[in-house]
């Protein structure tokens, strides 16, 4: 026999009404799980996204710079090519010639145009590329002042040069350093023979500060040089041979200012002069002025 429960209108209503209660807890329970999954991962992509923004590329710096130069040994007004390469901290390399500070311990002794050193003074140089605090290797250069095929002497020092009468001469071949110097820098655009006149007759002067007192008797050897020029100006004609010498060219300055530029060396000089006075001296003939010249002539 089947039972029927009868229940009362308003007792179906509180059920219905819990019914509909329980399935709202639960639809709210449902949003809020997925409102914190949304916004937990919502946060990890915000994390994310901050972690790439804040991401910084190293800073590049220059580590190093290396100097080459193609000829370390140059003769004056020689050029030779030059390269400053930079490398910098992530290994990469550059040509930064252009862009350095150049360093020498004689500035005045080269000077750097682009990737071209010019050698301007002889004597031993070192030079050094400089980009902000950043210094290269340092280059060692021989340069030397050659006219000619003659090897010229380096300048001496003028205190040490003009502290004897005779002065420096390293190179032993009878005229101090100084004027052996100056003669083939004002003869050096000229025939070759004006240096060799010139070369001769400050062997003579030499011979006037040695032995002042023997005037008289070295005065011939003293003028030789005079007369050698004579025979390239005049009388070479006479003998087929060509005139070199066009225009006259005077040994004063040489003599007067440069090679007795000290008192003591005047004083000798003045010795000289005044020995010879009262003397009777004569001129060689034309034949005989070419015989004066100290030098091989034939190579003219």
């Amino acid at each position: 026999m089947k039972k029927i429960l009868l229940l009362s209108p308003n007792k179906g209503k509180r059920m219905k009404t819990t019914q509909n209660i329980i399935k709202l807890l639960l639809a709210t329970t449902l949003v809020f799980a997925l409102s914190a999954c949304g916004s937990k991962s919502k946060t990890e992509d915000t994390n994310i996204t901050v972690e790439e923004n804040t991401t910084t590329i190293p800073t590049v710096t220059l580590k190093s710079l290396m100097l080459t130069v193609d000829k370390i040994s140059l003769n004056k007004e020689e050029n030779t090519t030059v390269k400053v390469e930079a490398t910098y901290t992530d290994n990469t390399t550059k040509d930064v010639t252009q862009e350095v500070e150049w360093i020498s311990d004689k500035q005045d002794a080269v000077s750097v145009q682009n990737h071209t050193l010019t050698a301007k003074k002889d004597g031993n140089v070192t030079v050094q590329a400089k980009v902000g605090a950043t210094l290269s290797n340092k280059i060692n250069l021989n340069i030397t002042w050659i006219v000619d095929g003659h090897v010229l002497p380096p300048e001496p020092d003028p205190t040490v040069n003009n502290a004897t009468l005779l002065g420096i001469d390293v190179n032993d071949n009878g005229v101090r350093d100084d004027v052996e110097r100056w003669i083939y820098e004002e003869y050096k655009d000229k025939h070759p023979i004006y240096i060799d006149i010139a070369m001769q007759a400050s062997r003579g002067y030499k011979l006037i500060l040695e032995t002042p007192e023997r005037a008289k008797e070295i005065h011939n050897e003293v003028r030789k040089a005079r007369h050698c020029k004579y025979y390239y100006m005049y009388s070479a004609k006479y003998f087929n041979e060509p005139i070199l010498i066009k225009r006259d060219f005077s040994t004063k300055y040489l003599r007067k200012k440069l090679y007795y530029n000290t008192q003591e060396r005047k004083d000798a000089y003045t010795q000289y002069d005044t020995l010879l006075s009262g003397g009777s001296y004569t001129l060689p003939s034309h034949n005989e002025r070419k015989s004066a010249c100290d030098f091989n002539t034939s190579k003219y």
